[in-house]
Order: structure tokens, then C-alpha cells, then sequence
């Protein structure tokens, strides 16, 4: 791996979406573009990833949104915001929340506690302490006071709460996976299959409810992702197939799920990359690393230094961290301790 690369200073940095990464530096939060170019300078408080060529950021304790030159695409004025989803991004003024278009029009009124992300033109919506879910044009189309929480809409069911249990409704509120699993949160609905836990148990049902997968596992993945699924057991993680046969073995003390042809995974201190014939493909070298993204993967060494490599190992854009005023203090503080061990010792021993 090729480290000579004329590093980006950074103090945190995350993977690359819609072609951009978001850095933070001590001066504030910005992104830089796959040339390794700084496309948008660092002078915000807080951002988040671009979504459909936009990214909510942060000035002043206002929140707005930037496109990816860097110009301000709809005004930083509101209280809060998130990002864009299915053409639609929450925003909230004294404490009530509603929706603006790409345009920056309002067009859900502020009505709402708290909202979630529109998909597949339906929104989980919270007020008064109830849940419900509202379509585009804001028609409430299940009702409040049902479910305790209603999640992401995919392939036209969504996990939702209830009386402390989880289950799954269709588009009209109708059970159609019974609420006695775990209300901890569950996977995506995808390609038929849901993964969700029952009695801190993992396992994969089908669409129809049915145990496709028992309920075996520690851990798990909230998809399957390239025909595989990370899951946990016994303190170590490996892949499963559909059918539920053992295709990575489990050696692993973490694993992530494939993305882009490539899994992170854990053994010991040390993070690397395998294939799917659980060959290592990237050296595991790493302190922390991301998974594949657009491409680049983002990896940490021990220290300073940081890089986006490609599929192959090779960096891409190499990053440094800069440290800042507490960062200096605490190494200073580590410095004092060391030197004051080593003069204890020193006095023990004369």
C-alpha cells in the first residue's frame, strides 16, 4: 500500500455518499470529493451526508441545505432538519416538525413531535406521544394512538411497536407479521426476507411470517447484503447463506456484511477486508475501518494517519489528524504520568 500521497488534514472523517465525504476539522465541518480536493470548505458546525445532490448543514444553530459546489441550495433558517428522502426532507420551527420539497416549499405544515424518513411515499410521524404514518400530501393514512413506533416503509411493509412488541403492517396498517418479537428494533424487509429478534435472539422470517432462519444467533446484520448475512454467536461472527448454511466461518471478533465484493472483519485488535471465499484481500493492519463505499473504503491506522483505498488496498487520499487543544492536554497529561512512573521506578530502585 502506497502511503506517499500528500495527506488532508482531519480530525474525524466518514465514508463516501453521492461522491462526497464528510470531514471534520477544528475550524468545522465540511467535504471533500473524490479527487481528494476540498470541494467544500470546513466552516460549518455540523453536517450530514448528501442525499440526492443535498446535505443539511449547520451554521450558527441554523440548519439548511448546501449542494455539492458548496452554494446555499435552500436557506440555513430552520430549527432543525434532516436529510432528504423520497424528495423530502423534515424540518421543525418552535419545536414542531414538517416537511419542505427540493425547492425549499413547505409542504407539510409544522404539526408533528417528531417525524422519521419518507419512503415509498409514507413517513412515520410522532404527536402527543403516538405514532402514525402520513403520505406526501400529509393525509394521515394510519391512524395515531395504534403503534408506539412505525419505521421505514420497504417493499411495502414497515416494522412498527406495539404494547412493547415488534411486528410488521402493510401500507394500510394491517398486521402481517404478529407482534411477538422484540421491539428493539429489526432489519429491512428485502427479497422476502426479515431479519428481527425474539427473546434477544436473532433469526430470518419470510413474508409470510414463517421461520425461514431460526432463532439462533447473538447478533445480526438488519439485511442480507450480496447473498450473505453477518451474524453473531458464541462471541464470533460469520456469513450465512439463505437457506441458513455456514459460508464464512466463524473466526471472526467482528464482522460486517459484504458491500462492494468486500467484508470488514475483525480478528483480535486488527480490522481487514475479506472476499467471499473468506480470503483477505485487504491486510488486516487497521484500528478502524468503514466499509465499501462508492468505491473507497476508509481506513485508520494506529496514530494519525488515515486513507481511502481502493478495492485493491491501494490509497486513494491519504488523511492526517490534526490534533486539537484537549487532544495536546491529554497527551501531555499521558507524557507527566509516564515521566513521573519512570522516576518512581528510578527512586525504587537507587
Amino acid at each position: 500500500m502506497n502511503t506517499d500521497k500528500k495527506p488532508i488534514s482531519y480530525s474525524y472523517a466518514f465514508s463516501f455518499m453521492d461522491g462526497m465525504a464528510h470531514i471534520i476539522r477544528k475550524s468545522g465541518t465540511g467535504f471533500i470529493n473524490k479527487y481528494g480536493e476540498l470541494a467544500v470548505p470546513c466552516i460549518y458546525e455540523m453536517a450530514y451526508s448528501y442525499f440526492d445532490g443535498l446535505a443539511m448543514v449547520q451554521k450558527d444553530k441554523k440548519n439548511g441545505f448546501i449542494d455539492k459546489a458548496g452554494n446555499v441550495a435552500i436557506p440555513i433558517e430552520y430549527e432543525n432538519a434532516d436529510a432528504f428522502a423520497d424528495g423530502l426532507a423534515g424540518v421543525s420551527e418552535d419545536g414542531k416538525w414538517g416537511f419542505i420539497d427540493k425547492q425549499g416549499k413547505l409542504v407539510i405544515p409544522y404539526l408533528y413531535d417528531g417525524v422519521n424518513w419518507f419512503s415509498e411515499g409514507l413517513c412515520g410521524v410522532f404527536k402527543d406521544g403516538k405514532a402514525g404514518v402520513i403520505d406526501k400530501q400529509g393525509n394521515e393514512v394510519i391512524a395515531f394512538g395504534i403503534y408506539e413506533e412505525v419505521m421505514d416503509f420497504n417493499n411495502g411493509l414497515a416494522y412498527a411497536c406495539k404494547d412493547g412488541h415488534g411486528g410488521y403492517i402493510d401500507r394500510s396498517g394491517n398486521e402481517v407479521i404478529p407482534f411477538v418479537y422484540d421491539c428493539k428494533g429489526s432489519g429491512l424487509f428485502k427479497e422476502g426476507l426479515i431479519c428481527i429478534s425474539k427473546e434477544n435472539k436473532w433469526g430470518v422470517l419470510g413474508k409470510d411470517g414463517r421461520e425461514v432462519i431460526p432463532f439462533i444467533y447473538d447478533d445480526m446484520a438488519v439485511e442480507f447484503s450480496e447473498e450473505l448475512l453477518a451474524v453473531g454467536k458464541d462471541g464470533k461472527y460469520g456469513c450465512i447463506d439463505k437457506q441458513g448454511n455456514t459460508v464464512i466461518p466463524f473466526i471472526y471478533d467482528d464482522l460486517r456484511n459484504f458491500s462492494e465484493e468486500r467484508a470488514a472483519a475483525r480478528m483480535g485488535n486488527v480490522w481487514g477486508f475479506i472476499n467471499n471465499e473468506n480470503k483477505a484481500v485487504v491486510p488486516f493492519a487497521f484500528e478502524t475501518v468503514y466499509s465499501y463505499s462508492e468505491g473507497l473504503a476508509l481506513v485508520m491506522q494506529k496514530g494519525r494517519n488515515a486513507y481511502f483505498i481502493d478495492k485493491n488496498g491501494e490509497v486513494n487520499i491519504a488523511l492526517k489528524r490534526s490534533y486539537n487543544i484537549l487532544d495536546y492536554v491529554k497527551l501531555g497529561f499521558l507524557g507527566l504520568a509516564a515521566a513521573a512512573l519512570i522516576f518512581m521506578l528510578i527512586r525504587a530502585l537507587v
